[in-house]
């Protein structure tokens, strides 16, 4: 949740981001780690786990891409030292594993430092929409990579 807040801090209210408990989510990744159809990857640091990222096949019908990053977060004070690369890296490993071999992921248009992350690993703009958070609608975009082996790392 820590990494919720400081990524969305400014983009998203302030009482919907402290309404968000880690115990609300424990039986959602519980689900998605145990069928088995997403990959997970985490890392860790001696304080503990600083940061995640999962993805799988592509959710939403989306043309052209049959891999997906769900989601990639690194707490704040972890952020900037290759952590977001590792991951990004195992999760095409992953794909690769599973016969993908393409991966798009969705960003708030916002959200300029993940969308600039995106772009320096080579990633090209797909599409926007609107997506709703809580009680803010929002313009989310996605970057895609139409081969794995296109990712800059």
């Amino acid at each position: 949740m820590d990494s919720w807040r400081t990524s969305y801090r400014g983009l998203l209210a302030d009482d919907f981001l402290e309404s968000l408990s880690e115990a609300g989510y424990t039986e959602r990744w519980r689900r998605v780690i145990g069928d088995g159809t997403s990959r997970v990857f985490v890392v860790e640091e001696p304080e503990g786990i600083v940061g995640f990222a999962s993805g799988g096949r592509e959710r939403a019908g989306e043309s052209g891409f049959e891999g997906e990053l769900y989601a990639i977060y690194i707490v704040a004070g972890s952020q900037r030292l290759g952590h977001g690369r590792e991951l990004v890296r195992a999760m095409a490993a992953a794909l690769r594993d599973m016969g993908l071999s393409d991966m798009i992921v969705w960003v708030l248009r916002d959200n300029v430092p993940a969308r600039e992350f995106y772009e320096r690993l080579g990633g090209s703009y797909v599409r926007s929409q609107p997506i709703t958070i809580g009680a803010t609608t929002l313009e989310e975009m996605s970057y895609g990579w139409r081969s794995l082996d296109d990712i800059r790392y």
